[in-house]
């Protein structure tokens, strides 16, 4: 098995653990160790939870698509280590981008 499998699969798996964590201690405003930590995020209650609940959702259902994505590449390109790079680019630009999507949303907080 690939290396670019295994860093897919784990990668997957953790940005949908970090989006179900987000969702998980969102309605806690009194304790930000876990979360979507932004300056805007930050400023109230209200955007915590906002930006948690958004971010959360978005990436637990990135990491769940791309978690798909990488296993049912690996039976469909096994030996197409391209495809599978692909993959992984996909998911960390979904991610990136679904971040800069929920903090460009927090603007109305302000």
């Amino acid at each position: 098995m690939s290396v670019v499998i295994i860093v897919n699969i784990i990668t997957s798996l953790g940005i949908m653990l970090g989006g179900i964590c987000m969702k998980k201690y969102a309605k806690n405003t009194s304790d930000h160790s876990i979360g979507f930590r932004t300056a805007r995020s930050l400023s109230s209650g209200e955007a915590w939870q906002f930006a948690n609940e958004k971010c959360g959702t978005a990436w637990t259902a990135i990491g769940a698509v791309c978690l798909v994505m990488a296993v049912t590449a690996v039976f469909l390109f096994s030996d197409d280590s391209l495809a599978h790079l692909a993959v992984l680019v996909l998911l960390t630009a979904a991610a990136v981008l679904s971040a800069v999507w929920v903090e460009m949303q927090l603007k109305k907080f302000q």
